[in-house]
């Protein structure tokens, strides 16, 4: 039996699951990190009397170094390897948050916010191909949509972290905040992550066998005498052609259209949920409660996506999930004219099913393509959902100066999110192996 296969018919060793719940943390902070502008924004604005322009650039800042990241800055991951890029990935992150502590104005944070979204788009493109990579083949849907929630959570546990921060010691505390768990994460990225056996068996660095054998040590695999047959990639033809030609176009364009129009949806959802709920004769602490309960369904839905996909076809359960998606958008965009218990379950219902498709798209993505491009696919196709996630809110705001009420803008989201059902059903097989219809669910 070949080494991957082995690995993909094995029982997930304690390792393996050490490196989920390491990648889920991750995936927390960096969710952390992408709201910490929107934690401390007011406070920002009144220390520095920023004007409303100046506001919307230092928000904007991260998202835009991720879409950077994650387009091109990811593909490192295929060139130096998964665990060094996600070393170095964490340790940008941290000193660009320390940084933001003692940031003296405007323009120096500007730039470290969107030096450290690079790292962040980086990260997360890495993260979800070293995920996918130390999982076997049956609890692989599961350990992605687990590592996917931690961006929802991350932002629901920093915000309540972030208020009593801020209240008491300003602004910068949160930042520092960010700096020091993230610090934290750098030892166990160093211990506990071995190389990726996929990068080893593909790239051949200088020592492969001995490498390949302590990565299959950590796991609890046997080890191997000699490394099999070299499959690596034409040298001469670069990451990006090899991406979006031949067989992996149809792939990387249909990938980059579903994640474009579903984080389009998700975070205009995302921005205008609370502001719809306050501006709909509700009071704005209820708007903050919608946003609370938002996330609380983000987290449920990409849970239950993850079981289900687990169990049945991703692909399959991916597609209904994009139609459940466009439905909430409907129900949404009905509810804020009853009561308000109606309007706050519809929140968190729009958040539930625009979030659940996100955990489904990390869990399949990296699943469609082989290791020597997989680094720079993931982050390609994640960079095109980041160009969605900035450019809605501010074709929703164009529209709402135009005469559109938020009602209206949810009943046109519907669209988006069922494209993305076509699109996903318009997918072939994927090259990594995933559960059968019959598996169990559990991560072992």
């Amino acid at each position: 039996m070949q080494i991957k296969e082995r690995i993909e018919d094995s029982r997930m060793s304690p390792r393996q699951v050490a490196i989920i719940a390491i990648c889920t943390t991750l995936y927390m902070i960096d969710g952390f990190d992408v709201l910490v502008m929107a934690f401390s924004a007011s406070h920002v604005v009144e220390e520095w009397g920023l004007n409303g322009a100046q506001l919307g650039y230092l928000l904007s800042a991260a998202l835009v170094g991720m879409a950077v990241g994650s387009i091109f800055v990811s593909t490192v991951a295929d060139i130096i390897g998964r665990q060094k890029t996600l070393l170095i990935g964490v340790c940008i992150v941290a000193a660009g948050m320390l940084a933001s502590y003692f940031a003296p104005n405007y323009a120096v944070l500007l730039i470290l916010r969107l030096l450290t979204g690079v790292a962040i788009g980086t990260l997360q493109s890495t993260i979800s191909v070293f995920a996918s990579e130390f999982s076997n083949a049956k609890c692989r849907s599961t350990a992605l949509s687990l590592v996917s929630i931690g961006q929802p959570i991350g932002g629901v546990l920093g915000g309540l972290i972030s208020g009593v921060l801020i209240s008491q010691y300003g602004w910068r505390s949160a930042f520092l905040f960010g700096a020091v768990v993230t610090i934290l994460m750098i030892p166990l990225v160093m211990k506990v992550f071995p190389e990726s056996v996929d990068y080893l068996l593909t790239r051949r660095p200088a020592g492969a066998l001995e490498r390949v054998n302590r990565s299959l040590r950590a796991i609890r695999q046997p080890a191997v005498d000699v490394l099999p047959e070299s499959v690596l990639a034409e040298q001469n033809k670069s990451r990006f052609a090899d991406v979006l030609t031949g067989y992996n176009a149809r792939r990387t364009i249909l990938l980059a259209l579903a994640y474009f129009v579903l984080m389009a949806s998700f975070y205009f959802a995302n921005s205008w949920t609370p502001r719809l709920i306050a501006e709909s004769g509700f009071t704005a602490q209820d708007g903050i409660n919608a946003g609370v309960l938002f996330s609380v369904g983000a987290i449920v839905g990409g849970v239950l996506l993850g079981l289900l996909g687990a169990r049945f076809p991703m692909r399959k359960v991916l597609a209904v999930f994009f139609v459940i998606g466009a439905a909430t958008f409907v129900v949404f965009a009905n509810s804020t004219n009853g009561s308000l218990g109606w309007a706050l379950f519809a929140a968190a219902l729009v958040g539930f099913g625009s979030n659940a498709p996100i955990a489904g798209m990390l869990a399949i993505s990296p699943t469609y393509y082989t290791s020597e491009v997989r680094g720079t696919a993931l982050g390609l196709v994640i960079g095109m959902g980041r160009i969605g996630a900035i450019i809605s809110p501010i074709l929703a705001g164009t529209l709402m100066d135009g005469g559109w009420t938020p009602g209206d803008l949810y009943f046109l989201f519907v669209i988006p999110m069922a494209l993305g059902a076509v699109i996903i059903s318009m997918l072939g097989q994927p090259v990594l192996r995933g559960p059968s219809p019959k598996a169990a669910a559990p991560v072992h």
